[in-house]
């Protein structure tokens, strides 16, 4: 005889958001790194590292606002 299933729980609010905080924070620090990276090697000044911040940024929020679209 099978047992009726439980209700998945749905995880704290929280616990959701803030993991969606670390992954972007961590996005961006990567994205920095990249960039420096980028300049110290075509000595561009601080070119790339403000491309990759914005593009990593851009890409964070429209990932956010999917993301919160699902979770609503």
């Amino acid at each position: 005889m099978k047992s009726p299933k439980k209700p998945r729980k749905r995880p704290k609010t929280w616990a959701v958001l803030s993991g969606t905080a670390v992954q972007m924070g961590v996005s961006l620090y990567l994205a920095a790194k990249a960039g420096k990276a980028l300049d110290a090697h075509w000595d561009s000044g601080r070119t790339f590292t403000l491309i990759c911040l914005m593009l990593m940024l851009a890409l964070n929020m429209y990932g956010l606002i999917k993301f919160l679209n699902r979770y609503d």
